[in-house]
């Protein structure tokens, strides 16, 4: 059976506008998974910023600036070492704390992030400090910081951190003054 021409012809044509509507079709699928990795790494690295705030502020021995970035709402959840801390508590204890403090330096090792909504990310960072108590040597020890990071109000604010030292008993003996 022999097509015609005009017949030949139309079927490539058919034939192209097929493989180049493929094309674009393939084309924008992969765009759309690279959009939606641009998308995920600006959340990350807005909430980011707040968790580096906080940090910056202990660094500097401005414990309290750190802690604006606490939520105070009821459902935030602080926990230290096993225990439960609401945002006063927290502020309490480095208040008390704070005066002793001469040097503190974290160091974050990596930063390990997982976005749980648009609005919600969990940070987990495995820290090296460097910290100086009055009357005490200074002590380098490592700890992990893991935080839940929310936009609320249109400001990412900390409703969840923990904070667990690798070598708890070393730490503390380290950093209690000899009588």
């Amino acid at each position: 059976m022999k097509l015609s021409t005009e017949k030949r012809d139309y079927l490539m044509y058919e034939n192209l506008i097929f493989i180049f509507l493929v094309g674009i079709l393939t084309f924008f699928q992969s765009c759309k998974g690279n959009l939606k990795d641009l998308h995920n790494k600006s959340i990350i690295d807005s909430a980011k910023i707040t968790v580096e705030k906080v940090f910056e502020s202990s660094n500097n021995l401005k414990f309290l600036d750190g802690l604006n970035y606490y939520s105070d709402d009821k459902d935030a959840y602080y926990s230290n070492n096993g225990t439960i801390l609401t945002l006063a508590d927290l502020k309490k204890s480095y208040s008390q704390i704070g005066e002793s403090v001469e040097i503190l330096n974290n160091s974050i090792e990596s930063w390990n992030s997982t976005i749980l909504s648009e609005n919600t990310v969990a940070f987990t960072l495995p820290i090296n400090l460097k910290i100086k108590l009055k009357e005490t040597p200074e002590y380098n020890g490592q700890l992990v910081w893991s935080g839940i990071v929310q936009k609320r109000n249109n400001k990412w604010m900390i409703i969840q951190s923990h904070e667990s030292w690798l070598n708890c008993v070393e730490a503390s003996s380290a950093l209690t003054p000899n009588d």
